[in-house]
């Protein structure tokens, strides 16, 4: 079961240069010595934990809020990159549930780099928050080529003549980029190449969010709604959400798939529980259950958004060999994509925001 992204995420692992670079950083923010390792590792270990949270959370403002900690391929440990593995069919077929939702941890971690640049009274033209965001979408090498393709892009879903219209295309974009389609390529990839059983659920942003640290998927997966200290927060439609999700999950864990708790019968022990259907890759749209109050089964999951990252953004790459903005001429340039528009001058972030 993989829930807020997949192997295929570009977070889902990171370089070892990257990793001594945020270790640094972060230990020149805490007062730790950074150079000799022991020593290091051994002020970092004697820190609360609060004290590294709220240090790293100021550091994401400024390098973007996905680019946080991943396991680093070693050799070791993990000896090749996850997408490697899935390229070569080094892996096994099992059965998965796999999904995302529209307020993902992550999300909800850049919204907080918000209230810290609120916090520290910016309020500059090019503000720290949609800066970092917009690091995000060129990756690792912070390619400037991705980051004006897919301005170019949710320029046609958003007005971005403001910062907050802004503000709000970079996060989807940093959400459809990390999270969603890597979630919806990972089910395409395992429904075309094995026999196994694959489920994919969404969680839409108008489920109520009720925790500031869990995403919304977590919080019903694992029962908040009944817990008899946060009970109060939910209504009686949602503790009921929460235990058709928590059946279809039992139901999964026992059988591998979310409808029936049997491998050997296909009759569900609830009467209550609508049918989940299997992913099943299909240009007319893939299914996905999307868990709201009403159960609805949907198809074509970020269809348009998930073409532009799975299949223009790595063609283009490909095209190009991942070369940088200044290995490109103008005329190149120009067949890639079309010139960005021009953004107007964005109100003051406070404004906006208030």
């Amino acid at each position: 079961m993989s829930q807020g992204g997949s192997a295929l995420s570009p977070s889902a692992v990171m370089s070892k240069k990257r990793a001594q670079q945020q270790i640094t950083k972060l230990a020149e923010e805490v007062g730790c010595p950074p150079f000799n390792k022991t020593i290091l590792l051994r002020c970092l270990r004697a820190l609360p934990a609060l004290t590294l949270n709220a240090a790293q959370t100021k550091l994401l403002a400024v390098s973007g809020p996905f680019h946080s900690w991943a396991p680093i391929v070693d050799g070791v440990y993990l000896q090749e990159p996850p997408v490697t593995a899935l390229t070569h069919g080094r892996y096994h077929k099992v059965d998965i549930l796999i999904g995302s939702a529209e307020e993902d941890g992550l999300v909800r971690r850049s919204k907080t780099l918000k209230k810290f640049e609120e916090s520290s009274e910016k309020s500059t033209s090019k503000t720290a928050f949609y800066e970092a965001l917009q690091n995000a979408l060129g990756g690792e090498n912070s390619n400037s080529l991705i980051k004006d393709a897919a301005t170019w892009f949710y320029s046609l879903q958003h007005s971005l003549a403001d910062y907050a219209a802004f503000s709000r295309a970079l996060e989807n974009a940093t959400r459809d980029y990390f999270i969603i389609c890597p979630v919806v390529k990972m089910a395409a990839h395992w429904a075309n190449r094995t026999r196994a059983n694959i489920f994919m659920y969404h969680v839409p942003g108008s489920l109520s969010q009720h925790s500031a640290s869990l995403p919304s998927d977590v919080q019903f997966i694992f029962g908040l709604p009944l817990h008899p200290d946060s009970e109060q927060l939910f209504t009686v439609q949602e503790q009921s959400l929460s235990l058709i999700i928590i059946q279809y999950i039992a139901n999964f864990v026992k059988s591998g798939n979310p409808n029936y708790p049997f491998i050997f019968s296909r009759k569900s022990a609830s009467e209550i529980l609508p049918p989940w259907p299997s992913f099943l890759d299909s240009t007319e749209g893939s299914n996905y259950k999307e868990f709201a109050l009403t159960l609805k089964n949907k198809k074509g999951l970020k269809t348009a958004e998930c073409s532009f990252w799975n299949d223009y953004i790595e063609t283009f790459l490909a095209s190009t060999g991942d070369v940088s903005e200044n290995e490109l001429s103008r005329d190149q340039r120009g067949q890639v994509f079309p010139p960005p528009f021009t953004q107007t001058q964005p109100q003051p972030a406070k404004e906006v925001y208030n």
